[in-house]
């Protein structure tokens, strides 16, 4: 699938758990995964199963899309940013 670049999706995951102060230990047990396995995929060794990323979802409050594919979901946001400043300076 197009997009699903695992270093990427592991970098996103990396900062959003960061951000949130979480520790890979506690993020691995909220998964029910082990710290080594959440630890290879923030370093894009593996892929996590969708059922964690759904998990990770709800955890980080976020969609899927800006999980597994960062890039395009930041591109589509500045488009609808911009969309918004040209319609309120009319």
């Amino acid at each position: 699938m197009e997009g699903m670049d695992p270093l990427r999706i592991g970098e996103t995951i990396k900062i959003k758990r960061i951000q949130k102060r979480i520790t890979q230990t506690n993020l691995a047990k909220k998964l029910k995964i082990s710290q080594t396995h959440l630890s290879n995929a923030e370093n894009g060794r593996v892929m996590l199963s969708l059922k964690a990323l759904l998990k990770l979802r709800d955890i980080f409050e976020c969609t899927l899309d800006e999980l597994v594919d960062s890039d395009r979901f930041e591109k589509k946001k500045e488009r609808v940013k911009r969309y918004k400043l040209v319609r309120c300076s009319e």
